[in-house]
């Protein structure tokens, strides 16, 4: 019995010791993991908040508003869905020009702070914070609105809630809320995920970024990883574990990056990068996703879609080519789905009847970000905003 014991705490003593060692490496590693993204985190931030154009602070809550320019009209650049006012520098460099023109990062995303409180972002609440912002910097008349994507509810309920203050508007490849009662199954119109879905969303999205397995899965989706994961059985063990927790985010994000980044200018690839792959405005992407359906409801309550609801403004709709569809010209050889872009032209058609002066133009070989993204198609852009500006000098006073 003696002897048995003795082989017993033998056996322990020999296993032991390797195991606190490995004890000591994991914990190790998990520390310093944890130690690179708070640093790395921080950096993020601490270059976001140089890039800042000018902050101001309404009601508690941090803007980072971008003016330029000079002119009898304002101008009001509101990004789409998740995205900041750096999408904006194209059109916002050509338009300042000729008029003074307004972006700005909504919470969480760009340089503007995250703002405390529930995650739901409807398009009322996101017109309230416009509101409060352009009247913090005394952009109070002869606004031009123009929107993006989602935000083309923003402008035509910050019309509807302002009227007096808004004189023409530009909508840029816009959704509207028709979309969502006459989309039914279509998995591109119809796609919003419910409140339990997004919520779920954001604690999990939460939970990568604390733990560091967001960034460790940025690093894993780059090109050389993968090339090194074929050819270390280690790193491939890692590349496994991190697609079973969700890899496929950062893979999203990076794609994004590695598709929009090279059609910017030089000199703000880097806050582009910052911007997007950051906690923050990931959680701002998937909260004003998760909020569409409530946004949509909403506006469909105020029925906002009539024809000549927005009276004689001046309005021009700008809409991306459906032969090449969504991606334009940052997708090499894109092209249109037939039925889904039959379905987008009605929509676009739809916006186009909303004002007594009206006009369509769809861009030849843009698609729905080029035409904010790549140069070429921002020029169009920038002269429908142009031309509307054009318009209302010309106007009888």
């Amino acid at each position: 019995a003696m002897s048995s014991n003795s082989d017993v705490s033998d056996l322990v003593r020999r296993v032991a010791g390797p195991l606190a060692v490995v004890g000591a490496g994991a914990l190790a590693a998990v520390g310093g993991i944890l130690a690179w993204n708070a640093l790395e985190n921080a950096a993020v931030q601490k270059r976001l908040r140089k890039c800042a154009n000018k902050m101001i602070k309404v009601d508690g809550v941090e803007f980072n508003v971008k003016e330029q320019g000079q002119g009898e009209y304002t101008v009001v650049l509101d990004a789409g869905l998740g995205m900041s006012s750096a999408c904006w520098t194209w059109v916002q460099e050509k338009v300042s020009k000729n008029t003074r023109v307004i972006s700005f990062d909504r919470p969480g995303l760009g340089c503007s702070p995250p703002k405390p409180g529930p995650w739901l972002r409807r398009v009322d609440g996101i017109v309230d914070d416009m509101h409060r912002v352009l009247s913090a910097i005394g952009a109070k008349e002869k606004l031009v609105l123009v929107g993006h994507s989602c935000s083309g509810m923003d402008c035509r309920l910050f019309c509807h809630r302002f009227p007096d203050q808004v004189v023409g508007m530009v909508l840029v490849d816009t959704a509207h809320e028709g979309q969502i009662k006459q989309a039914q199954g279509s998995s591109i119109y119809n796609t919003y995920p419910s409140a339990e879905a997004t919520q779920e969303k954001l604690r999990r999205l939460s939970y990568l970024w604390k733990t560091g397995l967001m960034r460790m899965m940025f690093v894993a989706s780059s090109p050389w990883f993968r090339d090194a994961s074929f050819r270390l059985p280690f790193l491939n063990l890692i590349k496994r574990a991190l697609d079973a927790v969700g890899r496929a985010a950062a893979d999203q994000v990076r794609s994004q990056i590695k598709m929009i980044g090279p059609h910017l200018p030089k000199s703000i690839y880097q806050r582009y990068v910052d911007e997007t792959f950051n906690h923050h405005a990931m959680a701002a992407m998937v909260s004003e996703h998760g909020s569409q359906r409530e946004s949509m409801e909403f506006m469909s309550g105020l029925d906002l879609m009539k024809p000549a609801v927005l009276g004689s403004r001046p309005l021009i709709v700008v809409s991306r080519d459906p032969f090449r569809g969504a991606g334009g010209r940052l997708y090499p050889n894109a092209k249109g789905d037939p039925g889904r872009e039959a379905m987008h032209e009605a929509f676009q058609r739809d916006q186009a009847v909303l004002s007594l002066k009206s006009e369509r133009r769809v861009i030849g070989g843009a698609g729905h970000g080029s035409l904010l993204f790549v140069e070429q198609d921002a020029e169009h852009t920038a002269k429908a905003i142009l031309d509307v500006v054009r318009m209302l000098k010309n106007s009888p006073k």
